[in-house]
This record gives structure tokens, C-alpha cells and sequence, in this order.
């Protein structure tokens, strides 16, 4: 149902990098203009790219950064450009790991592709030939649209060790190719892409790929700093089982442990399908770097205990219905855009099964989590995807149902509000009120009246 815009087409963009690495000037990175003493340990904002003074980025260079070094770089890609934000969170573990951290304020998701090809250009040089990086250990994190920039990347240029992806995507076209990157994956519990990302690792896994999966509380996002930290930690591990850095036996037995006391937690806490996975991760992840022949058998025995395939059975039997769920929506879309006579509200939110989500929504068990997810769903396609595009067609009127359903679901939402009252004037009555048969929708909140389709400008629309 969904597209991503602003990722870009593997061959374009492997010329693009080609041109940006080979034939930019090379006076632009020469030893005989250095940079200005930067600062270590802190994140340095708005650093230029040489080749391209447009492009910017917040660099993060480790205490321990010795210019003559060989160290690990992430470029990070936010969907919004959020450079700051995105750094922040990797910033600990790279200074514990010694990593540099790149982190781009022009990156784009949903939106041309030109904007991302341009930041890829300018920064793959800055991470070869400006900072002291290790060739081999060159890594891309994305969120959302910005982890489909980074598979994008490690396919156009076959030059990426690992990427860490949050709530992104394959596309078709993605899907049609393997990709054998080592991935970290993350998903909030409530991400209208957490299907996406499971069938995505499902991929990567039958391609060969070394793949994570983890999830966490949260909707559409990007991961908490601390899941950040894991994800750091485990391409060290990686790293090492790849031959991309020497071993470290002190490092692996730290890692290890940490990852132990978690699967322990989980067997702890009465989870034994969640701790039969992480102990058959570690079996994985481990392999030729300790001995991993006991927690792998203890990740058997485990996922064969009563509890544990009766979970895997609610696990598997949700999925099915939310995977159904969504086959329904997507016939619902179809039928209101296609429709000929005005579109029913009444009759699309049944279609939606907006009340029967709401009240499982309630529940504090996998299907009350399951809804929770596929209300997401609905508002994110509903507030933009759809909305957009049914205007796009000259559907005004479906484009009110829509952005009605979406403000049902967030009522607090002033830029639907004006949305919706666009539609309905577009539709065919300049001054519909917001209640009006059309579309009728919640009231505005006190101390917020009506906006004028026609006067008063739109806040922007609240991020996805």
C-alpha cells in the first residue's frame, strides 16, 4: 500500500558514488588543507561537506580519535534530516567503541529521490578520504525511509560491512535482488512497519545474510539509545566473526554476558519462547568465537517446552489475522477511491473495523497489542499516504473520509482538522463545517476554532 519515496535506483546511484569518490578534486581533501582542530568526544554540528558545501552534517569524532587511525564511521540517515537527533543516540557507543559517526541533515523519506542521491554523494567521500575510517568497517543506519537509504547504499556500492535498520523496508523492486549485508533490524511494537521489518529479516536470512531482529516499546520511531548500544555492539561482534577486525577476547566475553543476563531475563520473567530466540541468536552470533554448543542446545530445549510453542502458536496465529486485517484495508482503499457515488464515512470506518480495534486495542495481551499496531496503521495511512494520494486523483471526497477516520484516532490533531476541511471545500462545498455529512468528524478543541480552508494556513502535518 505504501511508497517510500527518495531511495534511489541501485545503478544511478553506484554512478553517482563512483563520481563523488574518483573524481571530485582532489585538492578538496589534500593534506595541505587540513581541518581546523575539531573537537573529540562532542558532537560537532553543520560540518560541510568538501565536495559539496550544500550538504552538512554532524560529525562525531571519538576521545580516542587519532587522525593517523583506522576507525570504525557510521553514516547515519534520518528520514527528516534530523542529524542531532539521530547522532545522539549512537553517540555513547561509539565513544566507548571508538567509533565516528556521521550523521546527515539532508537525508529524505517520501519525496524524490534527488535530495538523498546528492547527500550519499557528498558524504561517501567525507567517510573515505577526510577521516581517518577503516575501508573495511564502513556501516549505514537508517530510520524509516532512511533504512531503506541504507540497504540502498550497501547494494549500489558492495562496500558497506553492516547496516542498522529501524523501521524501514523492502520495496518490490528491493525485494527482487538478494542483499547479503549483515543487518541489525529494530521495530517498535506498535510500527505500522513491524510486519515490513519481519518480512524484510526473512529475506535477508534466506539470502545468507547475517540478520538481528530485535523489538521495542514504541511506535513508528527511531530505537532508544540504549537498543542503539546493542546494535553498535553486536557488528563489533560481527566484525570480528567476518575477519574485519582483529578478535577481542575481552571485548566478546563482555558482550557475551550481556547478551546471557538478557536471554536469562527473559527465562526469568516466564518467557521462554522470547529466551529460546536469544540463545539461538547467540548460538549465531558467537559461532567461531566461543564455545556455543551449550546455549544452543539450552535454545532447544526451550523452544520445545509446552509454554513456549504455545506461544509461538498465538504468535503466529496474530500475525495471520493482522496480515488478513491488512489485506481488508488495502480492498477498503481500493473500493473508496474507486467508488462512483459520494463515499460513506459510516460505511469506511466499518470496512476499517475502527471500533472493534478500538475496544481490542483495551486489552493488555498479544491482541490488544496487535490492534494497538494496526491503529497505527490506519492513522499513518489515512493522515498522509492515502489521503494525498486520493487527492492526488482529484478524490477530494474520499480524501475526507480519510483524513476523518485519522481524526478519529487523534482528535488532537489540528493540522487534519485543516486538512479535512480543504477536502470537504474541495469537494464541493467551500465552507463545509467540519461536522458536516460529508465527513462528519470530532469537534475542535477549546480554544481552537475552525480553521478557514480558505484563510488561514495549515500547520505542517504531524510526522509518521
Amino acid at each position: 500500500m505504501r511508497s517510500y519515496g527518495g531511495v534511489p535506483d541501485r545503478g544511478r546511484l553506484a554512478r553517482i558514488l563512483l563520481w563523488g569518490i574518483v573524481f571530485l578534486p582532489a585538492a578538496a581533501f589534500a593534506a595541505g588543507a587540513p581541518d581546523p582542530p575539531l573537537p573529540r568526544g562532542t558532537l560537532v554540528e553543520a560540518v560541510a561537506c568538501r565536495g559539496d558545501s550544500s550538504q552538512t552534517y554532524t560529525l562525531y569524532l571519538p576521545s580516542g580519535y587519532e587522525s593517523a587511525g583506522r576507525h570504525p564511521a557510521l553514516l547515519v540517515f534520518d528520514p527528516r534530516g534530523r542529524s542531532r537527533l539521530a547522532a545522539e543516540l549512537f553517540r555513547e557507543a561509539a565513544e566507548r567503541l571508538g567509533w565516528v559517526l556521521l550523521s546527515s541533515n539532508d537525508t529524505r523519506s517520501d519525496g524524490p529521490m534527488a535530495p538523498n542521491e546528492r547527500a550519499l554523494a557528498a558524504l561517501w567521500p567525507e567517510v573515505h578520504r577526510r577521516w581517518a575510517t577503516d575501508p573495511r568497517r564502513i556501516y549505514a543506519a537508517g530510520f524509516s525511509g532512511g533504512g531503506m537509504l541504507a540497504w540502498a547504499l550497501a547494494r549500489a556500492t558492495g562496500e558497506v560491512a553492516g547496516v542498522i535498520a529501524v523501521g524501514a523496508r523492502f520495496g518490490p523492486r528491493e525485494r527482487s535482488a538478494p542483499l547479503r549485508v549483515t543487518t541489525f533490524g529494530a521495530a517498535g511494537d506498535a510500527d505500522f512497519n513491524f510486519l515490513e521489518m519481519r518480512d524484510a529479516h526473512a529475506l535477508l536470512a534466506g539470502w545468507g545474510a547475517s540478520e538481528r531482529l530485535e523489538t521495542f516499546a514504541g511506535a513508528h520511531a527511531w530505537f532508544p539509545a540504549e537498543m542503539a548500544g546493542h546494535a553498535l555492539d553486536w557488528l563489533e561482534v560481527a566484525a570480528m566473526r567476518e575477519g574485519r577486525r582483529s578478535p577481542d577476547a575481552a571485548l566478546a566475553g563482555r558482550l557475551w554476558a550481556s547478551e546471557a543476563a538478557r536471554a536469562e531475563a527473559d527465562e526469568a520473567a516466564g518467557r521462554p519462547l522470547a529466551a529460546s530466540r536469544r540463545w539461538r541468536q547467540m548460538s549465531r552470533d558467537f559461532a567461531g568465537l566461543l564455545p556455543v554448543a551449550e546455549v544452543a542446545a539450552r535454545a532447544e530445549r526451550l523452544a520445545g517446552t509446552r509454554a513456549a510453542r504455545a506461544a509461538a502458536r498465538a504468535e503466529a496465529r496474530a500475525e495471520r489475522q493482522e496480515r488478513a486485517w491488512l489485506g481488508r484495508f488495502a480492498a477498503a482503499n481500493a473500493r473508496l477511491l474507486a467508488a462512483e457515488e459520494p463515499p460513506l464515512l459510516a460505511r469506511y470506518l466499518a470496512e476499517v473495523e475502527l471500533v472493534e480495534l478500538q475496544r481490542r486495542a483495551l486489552r493488555r495481551d498479544l491482541a490488544g497489542k496487535t490492534a494497538r499496531r494496526q491503529l497505527a496503521t490506519l492513522l499513518a495511512y489515512t493522515s498522509t499516504y492515502l489521503a494525498n494520494d486520493a487527492l492526488a486523483r482529484e478524490r477530494p471526497a474520499a480524501a475526507a473520509v480519510l483524513l476523518a477516520t485519522a481524526l478519529r484516532l487523534a482528535p488532537e490533531r489540528r493540522d487534519l482538522r485543516c486538512a479535512l476541511a480543504r477536502a470537504e471545500a474541495r469537494a464541493g462545498s467551500p465552507r463545509a463545517p467540519l461536522g458536516s455529512t460529508l465527513a462528519p468528524s470530532p469537534s475542535p478543541a477549546a480554544g481552537d476554532p475552525r480553521p478557514d480552508p480558505q484563510e488561514e494556513p495549515c500547520p505542517p502535518p504531524a510526522e509518521n
